[in-house]
This record gives C-alpha cells, structure tokens and sequence, in this order.
C-alpha cells in the first residue's frame, strides 16, 4: 500500500469509529427505553434506567439547595400583602359577606361603598399585614414540615415521560451533542494518524 494512503485510510476510519462511538454513547443515554437482554446481558438506556432514582435525587436537590426556609422568607417578604389583604377583604365583605345584603337597601348601598367600606378596609388591613409579618417566620416552617416539597418534586419528574424529556434534551443540547460527536471524529482521526505512522515504522 502506498505510504500516503496510510495518511487517508487510517485517520478517515478512525474518524468514523469516533463519531459513530460518540453518537452511540449519546443515544444510549435514552435508548433502549425498555431492557433488552442481548446474549444474556442486560441492556437499557441510562436515564430510563435510573429515572426513578435520578427523579429523587434531583428532588432532594432541589428540597436542600433550591427551595430553602431563607428562600421561602425572601419570596414571601417580597410579597405586597397590604395590596392582596385589602383585595381580599373587599371581596369578602362586599361582594360575598354583609355588602350582598347592604347593597339592596336603598339609602345604605351608597354610603356603604363610599364610606363605611373604605373604613373597615383602612383599620383591617394595616392590623391583618401587622400579624402576618410578626407570625410569617412561624408559618413558613410550619409550611416546610407539613409539606413535602421533595415529594411533591420528584412525583411531577416520575410522571414527566421518557420519551418528551428525550425530546427536551435533545432540543436543548443539540448543539452540544454535534460538538461531542465532532470531538469524537477528530480524536479518532488523530488516532489513525498515529497508527499510521507507527505502522510505517514497524514497517
């Protein structure tokens, strides 16, 4: 054979069997989605296989390092309560709870609107935002014992499909797993070339 050929031949298969490693090691990470015994051995895709354990690892991620007490504290106190408390109270009071009747007397619905109303809401709502502020440290752990965020967390991944989170990742990392399986078909090519000079020296 030529010597040059051995520069060709050698660096293109090597490429070839790099990519197509790559591209199966990518796959693989999915498919198969089911087990497949292939000469007694048992073969899955990883993240089928290890979609419950991955989902409450992730869960117990998110429980520890995400979604925190401090977390929680920040997110409420971020909260314009005053605004919510006084919407609320409107609502209840005006359209669910004494306005419903008020409203049908005549002479009443008017100053109940304009002035008894805004009274009520004025001296309830500074007082309810007051006692919200000094119990929220309280309820927020009452909150993180009572609900299982780490649960609740890793249900809703168990749930998520295998075949739409394939198609998730796929979506969002194809980029990175073209780039991966280019790296592959240069660090096979390189390797051929080695071969190449290394069978021309023994030969």
């Amino acid at each position: 054979m030529p010597e040059p050929l051995f520069f060709l031949i050698f660096p293109a298969i090597g490429a070839l069997v790099g990519w197509v490693t790559n591209r199966l090691a990518i796959l693989m990470l999915f498919r198969p989605r089911q087990p497949v015994n292939i000469m007694g051995v048992r073969i899955q895709g990883l993240i089928p296989k290890r979609h419950n354990e991955m989902a409450h690892r992730i869960a117990e991620t998110v429980e520890r390092e995400l979604l925190t007490s401090e977390d929680l504290g920040k997110a409420m106190g971020g909260v314009q309560w005053e605004g919510e408390i006084r919407s609320t109270l409107n609502n209840l009071l005006h359209k669910k709870g004494p306005g419903i009747i008020i409203g049908r007397i005549p002479g009443i619905a008017r100053a109940w609107e304009a002035v008894i109303l805004p009274q009520i809401l004025e001296v309830l709502t500074p007082e309810i935002n007051r006692i919200i502020g000094r119990y929220q440290d309280n309820f927020i752990d009452k909150l993180r014992h009572s609900v299982d965020i780490s649960q609740i967390v890793a249900e809703r991944i168990v749930q998520f499909e295998t075949e739409a989170l394939e198609g998730l990742v796929f979506t969002l990392a194809k980029r990175e797993f073209k780039h991966i399986e280019l790296i592959g078909a240069l660090t096979g090519a390189i390797i051929g070339v080695v071969q190449g000079f290394i069978v021309l020296m023994l030969g």
